[in-house]
Parts: C-alpha cells; sequence; structure tokens
C-alpha cells in the first residue's frame, strides 16, 4: 500500500467530523505552503548579486529615507 493510500485509509475511518475539519484545516495550510515554497527559488536567483558594501548601502539609504513618516496619518 503506498503512503497516499493509507492516508486516505486513515481519513477514511475518521467519523468526527470536527476531527476531519482539522485534518482539512492542515492540508489547507500545508498546500499554502508548498506555494510559497514554489517561489523560493525564484528569490534565491538574486542571491550573492550584491556584496556586503553595496547590501549595507542600500540598507543605510532605506533606513535613512523611509524610516520615519511626514505629514498627517
Amino acid at each position: 500500500m503506498s503512503l497516499k493510500e493509507s492516508i486516505l485509509q486513515d481519513l477514511n475511518a475518521i467519523q468526527n467530523p470536527h476531527l476531519l475539519h482539522q485534518c482539512f484545516e492542515y492540508i489547507q495550510a500545508i498546500k499554502k505552503l508548498e506555494k510559497l515554497n514554489h517561489n523560493r527559488s525564484k528569490v534565491l536567483a538574486f542571491a550573492g548579486l550584491l556584496n556586503n558594501k553595496q547590501a549595507t548601502a542600500i540598507s543605510n539609504s532605506i533606513q535613512e529615507n523611509f524610516n520615519s513618516v511626514e505629514g498627517e496619518w
């Protein structure tokens, strides 16, 4: 029996609707995380493009220019 078949067999054996709902929510959460992981390789494609000096300069610029709110909110 495959792992998927075993999981389905266990799910079919659950009679408690509340427990089934918890399983459903857990599976939905896993699916969301899986979608996030697909983006990881796209983000990592930019890793190493900046050296430490460039990264520090950008970080400092962000802190200096965007760290405070001007005007009324």
